[in-house]
């Protein structure tokens, strides 16, 4: 496998090779790279020839595999995980959202197979006019997330010295303006909770002066067991972010026995069964109190929720998961092929010349062997 990603990625995953583009942040958000589109990538491609390519969250450089794709008649199957547009809107530029979903509605429109993580992001979707939209969900690693992590060594750390007895809520995510969580300031006033928010970012600094006025704790980042301890020590888990297009962070609290309160805006609400698994709640600061309040009355139903969750999300393992990948990609090939049979080449109406490359097309090869997967990985955070 070959894998494209920006400058600040790792230089290798596992055995493949991992490309280092050129990269810019992101205004407001530093720690979230965008690659820029080059040539090279194109040319990689074409001398590594695989049989298929990912693009994983497309932005900017994604552009160049799917155009080397068309091609070389190379089966093109791209992610849509990022609410780039939505992120125009949090980030005070509404007059970029339409713009971007255009681009990213040309960028998705020239592969195969477009992947979404829900169906309530397929239906916005092609309401948009994107096209070739298949669901294909997240599982969660239900052995790194788990009640057996509980630990009251851990829980008295994200208590950091307030009163045991009270309802310790969690927060885990990145610190910036799209995750809302100045949301939970009135949570956080709430005598009988105890608030703990485990990230940073760009909005750490502006987030601990805004709940200075509260006992909140901020931990900064945690990994590891560290992580899989502070989601199964917590009682619940609050995330007010309305840009999702899933919400991985929830499913890895649910697996971990906690029950879940999210917004009713974005893809999250998807994963929580309300009042069963967790509560929705209104995109506003006091409908957040309340859900909080609601738990403070009643520990038991808050435990039994947190027990549904986990007993609803173990049925999801990766392994599953990436069962129904294969079947995605069978049919990338499948598409690509009938194509090649109708037009001569993997058909794209209207090919752009935004790579600077334009590869020589190669022989049709064997299109079901599965034996190289090119991977373009656009953005390292989410």
């Amino acid at each position: 496998m070959l894998v494209f990603a920006p400058d600040t990625a790792v230089p290798n995953v596992g055995k493949s090779e991992v490309i280092a583009l050129p990269s810019v942040s992101l205004p407001r958000a530093p720690e979230t790279r965008v690659a820029l589109p080059t040539p090279y990538v194109a040319k990689r491609i074409e001398e590594f020839q695989p049989d298929l390519i990912h693009l994983c969250s497309p932005a900017l450089m994604t552009v160049n595999g799917m155009a080397a794709g068309r091609h070389l008649n190379i089966p093109v199957v791209a992610n849509y995980q990022t609410d780039l547009p939505g992120y125009a809107q949090r980030y005070g530029a509404p007059f970029l959202s339409n713009p971007i979903r255009r681009w990213l509605r040309y960028l998705h429109n020239g592969c195969h197979i477009n992947l979404v993580p829900t169906q309530m992001v397929k239906d916005d979707l092609q309401s948009n006019g994107f096209k070739r939209l298949r669901v294909w969900g997240r599982g969660v690693n239900i052995e790194r997330f788990s009640p057996t992590y509980k630990s009251e060594a851990m829980r008295k750390r994200l208590l950091n010295g307030r009163d045991p007895s009270r309802l310790l809520l969690l927060y885990v995510g990145r610190l910036a303006y799209e995750k809302c969580v100045d949301l939970l300031l009135e949570v956080a006033k709430i005598p009988e909770v105890a608030l703990t928010i485990v990230g940073d970012g760009a909005t750490r600094e502006e987030l601990e002066d805004l709940f200075a006025e509260t006992d909140t704790h901020f931990t900064g980042y945690l990994v590891g067991d560290e992580l899989s301890e502070a989601f199964a020590s917590s009682d619940a888990f609050f995330f007010p972010g309305p840009n999702e297009t899933f919400g991985q962070v929830v499913q890895e609290a649910m697996a971990a026995g906690v029950p879940c309160v999210v917004t009713n805006e974005g893809a999250v609400s998807a994963l929580v069964d309300h009042e069963q698994t967790g509560l929705i709640c209104e995109h506003n600061a006091a409908s957040f109190a309340e859900a909080a309040r609601r738990m403070v009355a009643d520990r038991d139903w808050v435990r039994q929720m947190g027990q549904n969750a986990y007993e609803l999300v173990r049925e999801r393992p990766w392994a599953a998961i990436m069962n129904q990948l294969e079947v995605h990609y069978a049919e990338a090939q499948e598409l690509s092929e009938r194509y090649k049979r109708s037009y001569g080449y993997s058909h794209f109406a209207n090919p752009i010349t935004l790579t600077g490359y334009f590869p020589r097309l190669k022989e049709a090869g064997d299109a079901s062997a599965l034996a190289k997967t090119t991977s373009v990985d656009q953005r390292t955070a989410s």
